[in-house]
């Protein structure tokens, strides 16, 4: 035989080709580490990939070891900093996760936000159920059966089931050239990700990692100071002032002097008892067989009395091939249990939510002490009574637990009936289920503070979540290389995809003495509600080419969908793409290649359960029994999916022998047919009708440098930088629909969005003084200078959109030393910062009587305030009740260290003592560094949790902290 040149290819290295003579038998290649990830596959099509030195469209891949870099309470929280392009925040600081990811700005008003997440094959769910919390907060009335819950009550989405230690990888789908494939849900983006694996060939390897850490709150907002019991009696909102507050004042501080002010927030939220996370894995394979296990335990305490979150995690993966490797078949199972304590936070309208209570009581009570019968001393501030509440109380002796139990499970098989020189033809089959039970318990005793100020003493809520889905999937995949310089690739296949989530509540109010159950109230109500029932089919074909020796790749495909959630449920709705790139390689030593590509698609995102259909709704409560009504919200026998249409174009350029790399990408994106709700005349029974119609855009630059600054035997250094920007704006509504705010929020006295042709969604809009020219004038001119104003306007207030949003990554590594970190950095947009109104409004700010000045103030005050006024009662008097929104919104520009990592490998003197294979020592840490001027906990906080719009609003959050852990990893 002649001699050869053999390529070698693995992911996460790069390519090598190297002369194998005709005498030898073996050869050693040492391949080098792929710092750009140029030789990872990217999907492409339901049944194809595509390395991504070729790749067509914009993705962005995201390894284990980035993920796993520090714990994280949720896979979203792993993610930030990390997917230019995507907007991921955690809606508050409780644990267990609670989230939302949003990719290229909002898609939509009132339809699904949230990308599709696809985990090895199964399209999974992630619902967010409420506990129940709201029948306690009264945060969106409690009256009826539908306010046993809310959208305010802090909302944990389904993602933070997922345990991340079995992650192998996540691949984030951008473009609409890339995610029509999954056609009409897959507007919002896509997130694949793929668990581990066995290798094949490998000899069995058990690993074992166990790490303990503890959680503080960081950023608490402090408090004002009191010296004197004359300062607590003279606040100006009546906090102090009431028979109960000046007869404890007496009591406690007989002389007038409060020699101590207490700060309740970091007397409440200051346990600091240690979190813990055990996981063991054990993987191997022969070429025939390869398997994976994963068992973990985690364990996070909040930073809260009684709040914790608590998962179990199993995952088994098996890859077996028959006859010769012609049939594989994958299957997969993942167990979870995971049970949530957040206690109570955000809006409320019962003063239990705690940093809601302790806004309106100044720190003159110690309000963890007990009597001798072991009763909390009463809050007697705002009121006191069983209108205001002692959160030390209510989180001892309230029981709020939402448990879940889910079964994720996928099974792949593929049969190879054609392996010749040119033609290569693969039949799939891919099918999976996920299943989650989700069950809430909520118990709050009749003797707590707060209980009776409904008129009803005890309070208990059961609900149960049932969340199904399935998919299974046919595709044939024909591959033709007529020539070593091209090569052709069709699939075409089927998918089904069911989905259903239904949610029953039952509350019970009025409780007998010492008894917890729903049958023991003496009010009972309840709640059944179907979230989703769809049923979708879909048809599809894809053509992938590669030419001119791999320089050229083209990917187009069409995809034909029905749904049962359309108007026409026989109709498909197509949805094309086509995309293509070309790789201009060998340039030189300073540009080493450029690649050029774009990209056009059309995918969807897909009605509401409800938006064809008169549907029926719960009314008030009758004799214990609740009502049934027509639903106020008709519904459209014609209505379609929404239709993103997008154009993209970018380029990527290697440099200095493949040591820095930059990927630009350029995209425009309308949307069409939006989901809109047009109001009617109310006494006809029906409040609006749903249609489609109008459209939005978003249009934004995404770019990247990554340099491989160092590359030695004993030290790597890797950097990396993405910069995202992202505008969105309705284009047009129809004729019949005028300009509306956006549900949610609070109206125009704290700021909401508002749809307007020509408007941008994330505009703020509230009231604002205007001069007699129509003009805003300076905040505070209602205090300082009111005749001035001739008119105060719902407007224009700022916009929640930031400027730009940067992400900056590095792994740095000497000798056996390794310090990784995620910094990210937001730059503008606007938050309304509710809770520093309460706080204001309270009289207990920390910079309450500070004296008002540039600083203490910000930016467009006028800062003549009269003679006396503090920092404090000048910022709240200037808001007049909603008068000018501007004075409680607030820049939210941060800058963060998400995540950092600093390991030691331990030396093979280590290893021979233990009998391992490997140990690494790491320091770990989520959220140590954040720098903002933002008064409050954190610009990224949501009141209503996860939402297209109104993403804006801070009211009294769970607060956030940082994590600090240290993790030993050992294998065998």
């Amino acid at each position: 035989p002649a001699d050869v040149r053999l390529l070698v290819r693995a992911i996460g290295f790069q390519r090598k080709e190297v002369a194998v003579g005709a005498s030898t038998s073996s050869v050693s290649v040492a391949l080098d580490e792929d710092p750009f990830k140029l030789e990872a596959v990217v999907v492409t099509g339901q049944a194809t990939t595509l390395e991504r030195r070729n790749a067509t469209t914009a993705s962005v891949q995201v390894s284990s070891a980035e993920v796993n870099r520090a714990p994280a309470q949720a896979l979203e929280q792993a993610l930030q900093g990390k997917v230019a392009g995507a907007t991921i925040s955690m809606n508050s600081g409780a644990p267990g996760g609670g989230g939302q990811v949003q990719i290229r700005g909002a898609t939509s008003i009132l339809g699904q936000g949230q990308p599709l997440f696809v985990v090895d094959g199964v399209i999974i769910s992630n619902d967010a159920i409420s506990d129940g919390a709201n029948t306690v907060t009264g945060a969106a009335g409690r009256g009826t059966p539908a306010g046993i819950g809310s959208n305010q009550d802090a909302l944990v989405n389904r993602l933070a089931d997922l345990n991340l230690s079995e992650i192998e990888s996540i691949e984030v789908l951008k473009s609409a050239a890339a995610t029509a494939m999954y056609g009409s849900r897959a507007t919002n983006g896509v997130v694949v990700i793929r668990t581990k694996r066995g290798t094949p060939g490998s000899a069995p390897q058990f690993n074992l990692t166990s790490r303990i850490g503890q959680s503080t709150a960081y950023r608490l907002l402090g408090t004002r100071q009191f010296t004197t019991a004359d300062e607590v009696r003279n606040l100006p909102y009546g906090n102090g002032s009431t028979s109960p507050d000046t007869a404890l004042l007496t009591e406690l501080y007989p002389s007038g002097q409060i020699p101590l002010t207490h700060d309740y927030q970091k007397e409440f939220y200051n346990n600091s008892d240690p979190s813990y996370e055990l996981t063991g894995s054990f993987s191997g394979g022969t070429p025939s067989t390869q398997y994976y296990l994963n068992l973990t335990g985690r364990n996070e305490l909040g930073v809260a009395p009684n709040t914790g979150a608590r998962l179990y995690a199993f995952r088994a993966n098996v890859d077996q091939a028959f006859l010769a490797g012609k049939i594989k078949v994958h299957t997969g199972l993942n167990i979870t249990r995971n049970s949530l304590n957040r206690g109570l936070s955000n809006n409320d309208n019962t003063n239990t939510s705690p940093i809601y209570g302790f806004a309106y009581t100044p720190g003159v009570v110690a309000l963890d002490s007990v009597d001798a019968t072991g009763t909390y001393v009463r809050n007697p501030f705002n009121g006191g009574g069983n209108g205001m509440s002692n959160p030390f109380e209510t989180f001892r002796y309230l029981h709020l637990n939402e448990l879940t139990f889910r079964q994720i499970g996928d099974l792949t098989a593929t049969w190879s009936a054609l392996s010749a020189e040119q033609n290569q033809i693969f039949v799939t089959a891919t099918g999976g289920f996920d299943r989650a039970q989700v069950s809430a318990d909520l118990f709050s005793p009749s003797f707590v503070q707060y209980e009776g100020s409904d008129g009803f003493f005890g309070r208990t809520v059961r609900s149960e979540g049932n969340v199904f889905n399935y998919n299974l999937q046919f595709a044939g995949n024909w591959s033709y290389q007529p020539s070593s310089r091209v090569s052709f690739t069709t699939t075409a296949g089927y998918s089904w995809e069911t989905q259903y989530n239904r949610v029953i509540r039952t509350r019970a109010r009025g409780l007998l003495a010492g008894v917890r159950t729903t049958n023991s109230g003496t009010v009972l109500d309840d709640a059944d509600n179907v979230l989703g029932d769809f049923r979708d089919v879909a048809l599809f074909a894809n053509e992938q080419v590669l030419a001119l020796d791999e320089r050229l790749a083209f990917t187009g495909g069409i995809r034909a969908d029905r749904s049962s959630a359309n108007g026409l449920r026989h109709n498909s709705h197509l949805f094309p793409r086509a995309s293509a790139s070309y790789r201009f390689t060998n340039l030189g030593d300073l540009v080493n290649e450029v690649k050029v590509r774009a990209g056009w698609g059309r995918t969807g995102n897909r009605p509401r359960y409800g938006d064809r259909d008169v549907l029926w709704a719960v009314g008030s409560t009758i004799g214990g029994t609740a009502t049934i009504v027509q639903n106020p919200t008709l519904g459209d026998s014609l209505v379609t999916p929404e239709t993103l249409t997008e154009t993209e174009a970018g380029v990527d350029v290697t440099f200095l022998k493949q040591r820095l790399q930059f990927e630009g990408t350029w995209y425009d994106r309308r949307i069409s047919n939006l989901l809109l709700q047009l109001a009617t005349t109310p006494s006809g029974g029906i409040a609006n009708l749903i249609l489609n119609g109008g459209e939005l855009s978003n249009a934004g630059i995404e770019a990247g440098l990554t340099a491989a600054a160092m590359q030695r035997r004993d030290m790597d250094l890797t950097l990396r930088a993405t910069f995202a920007k992202n505008t969105q704006e309705i284009k047009n509504l129809p004729a019949n629909v005028p300009r509306f705010p956006v549900g949610g929020s609070f109206g125009a006295a704290f700021g909401r969005n508002f749809i307007s042709p020509g408007g941008r969604t994330t505009w703020i809009w509230g009231n604002v003084p205007l001069d007699a020219n129509g003009k805003p004038l300076p905040i505070g001119t209602l205090i300082t200078n009111p005749g001035a104003v001739a008119a105060v306007r719902d407007t224009v207030a700022g916009d929640a959109n930031p400027d730009f949003v940067m992400g900056f990554t590095g792994t740095f590594r000497w000798k056996r030393l390794t310090l990784a970190s995620t910094v990210s950095w937001q730059q503008g947009g606007m938050v309304a910062d509710m809770t520093r109104t309460l706080w204001d409004e309270g009289g207990t700010s920390r910079d309450y009587d500070a004296p008002v000045t540039r600083e203490s103030m910000g930016d467009g005050w006028d800062l003549k305030a009269p003679s006396g006024y503090t920092t404090g009662p000048f910022r709240y008097d200037s808001w007049d009740g909603g008068g000018d929104v501007r004075a409680y919104l607030e820049s939210a520009t941060n800058v963060r260290v998400r995540d950092i990592s600093l390991s030691y490998e331990a030396p093979d003197t280590w290893l021979r003592q233990l009998g391992a294979r490997s140990m690494r020592v790491t320091f770990q840490a989520r959220n140590p560094i954040v720098f903002t001027h933002y008064w409050s906990f954190d610009p990224e906080f949501n009141n209503f949790g996860a939402t297209n719009l109104n993403r804006f609003i801070d009211l009294a959050p769970f607060p956030g902290n940082r994590q600090f852990y240290l993790s030993v990893d050992v294998g065998w």
